[in-house]
């Protein structure tokens, strides 16, 4: 078990974080009926896709590198991997920044969303910025700042939720809910960079580059699979503007959200805490990883589990009495969806653990496959939509229980292998 002092720690700074995540989660829930009334289905359909296009980039646009930034015992060189981590997104935003300007038309035709090319070109700045906000929370948790992180948190949703009602009722269209977004991006890093900033110091192009090598699994294998993890999560929302509208991706969207927002943004705080601790265990007392996972694990599913029950037998009956009948069907979807994302809340924290005992590439096997998986499965019931969304769930619940099961033999494996 943890010792005493090391558990209270672990639990003090989960606390903080998720105390700042049902927040954040409490003002994310209570404006979406606001906004709901104020824009379309089909705007906030428009704004979804938008969003995912801006996360499946955003979250590898520095390789991964930021998350090497909590692995050195030296600050000088955790310093080193923050300033190769800033190249990095910048030499990727802009790469993003031409292919998007030369590829914008073709892109737009296969998805069916031509109405947005007037916006497209402008998805790179949300990039850079969603990726310069990955570097400024590792660097947080590096210097173990959780009161700043979740300040970060919480300042972004404030920034992006009221401005969008602030301006959604003069000018109720995309351009507003996009420009909202990035402006919650912007707003919410500047005013925490500063915290994380350590006393970084540019040696030489020879010094870089051996920091690139030395944590060269990070582009190689954790950005891969973060990318088509990110696109295991966003392919919903492809396959639906491609196959039905971008009405039917608002309800998804609001259904997706309503699931994902009591679970998913503490499991968030979870992931970066328990990567921080679980590095520190493996570093110092290997043998107590076991203990570190199982209880992280337990936490998690006696969290998510009364929201798992409440979605189950009562989503659509608090959709029509909140939201309206207009957006009904997103009660269906949630209780499709449920199962899936309990198990993802459960899993996506401890994720990290591959990385931690620098067995990356096999949680990228397993993406792969289930990646496949999914998008076979969607694309052969992609012409009747609850079908669809059955084949999802059901390719998620396969996806995160092998992952666990993985995790949990890699982690013995391990313990084996030190104790000879």
């Amino acid at each position: 078990m943890f010792s005493s002092t090391r558990m209270n720690t672990f639990t003090k700074n989960v606390l903080k974080l998720s105390s700042s995540s049902l927040i954040a989660s409490v003002l994310a829930i209570v404006t979406l009926p606001i906004l709901t009334t104020l824009f379309s289905t089909s705007t906030l359909g428009q704004y979804q896709l938008l969003v995912s296009v801006i996360t499946l980039f955003g979250v590898v646009a520095s390789l991964k590198y930021e998350m090497a930034i909590v692995l050195p015992k030296e600050a000088g060189i955790a310093s080193q991997v923050m300033c190769l981590s800033f190249i990095v997104l910048l030499i990727f935003s802009s790469v993003i920044a031409i292919c998007f300007y030369l590829f914008t038309m073709p892109l737009l035709r296969l998805l069916n969303a031509e109405s947005l090319k007037s916006i497209v070109l402008y998805i790179p700045i949300g990039i850079f910025f969603y990726g310069l906000m990955e570097i400024v929370k590792f660097a947080l948790v590096r210097k173990k700042k959780f009161n700043e992180f979740a300040l970060m948190k919480i300042s972004q949703v404030l920034l992006t939720q009221f401005s969008m009602i602030g301006f959604g009722w003069f000018y109720a269209d995309i351009l507003t809910l996009f420009v909202c977004y990035i402006f919650g991006l912007i707003f919410a890093t500047i005013l925490f960079i500063n915290k994380s900033l350590m006393n970084i110091s540019f040696n030489s192009f020879q010094a870089i580059r051996q920091i690139a090598f030395r944590y060269k699994k990070f582009p190689l294998i954790n950005s891969t699979s973060v990318f088509l993890n990110t696109l295991l999560n966003e392919l919903p929302v492809f396959f639906i503007v491609k196959y039905f509208s971008l009405e039917m991706v608002g309800l998804y969207m609001l259904a997706n959200r309503l699931v994902i927002l009591p679970m998913n943004l503490i499991g968030t705080s979870v992931n970066k805490v328990y990567f921080q601790t679980a590095s520190d265990t493996y570093n110092h007392n290997p043998r107590k990883l076991m203990d570190t996972y199982i209880q992280t694990v337990k936490r998690l599913s006696m969290i998510g589990l009364l929201p798992l029950i409440i979605i189950i037998f009562l989503a659509p009956f608090f959709i029509q009495l909140i939201f309206g009948q207009e957006w009904a069907f997103t009660g269906t979807i949630m209780q499709i969806l449920a199962i899936g994302m309990f198990l993802k809340f459960i899993t996506s924290p401890i994720s990290t653990t591959f990385t931690i005992l620098n067995k990356q590439e096999i949680g990228l096997y397993v993406t792969v496959v289930s990646l496949i998986f999914r998008f076979g499965a969607m694309y052969y019931f992609r012409l009747d939509i609850s079908h669809m969304f059955w084949a999802l769930t059901i390719s998620s619940v396969l996806y995160y229980f092998f992952y666990n099961l993985l995790i949990y033999r890699m982690i013995i494996l391990e313990i084996n292998n030190k104790a000879k």
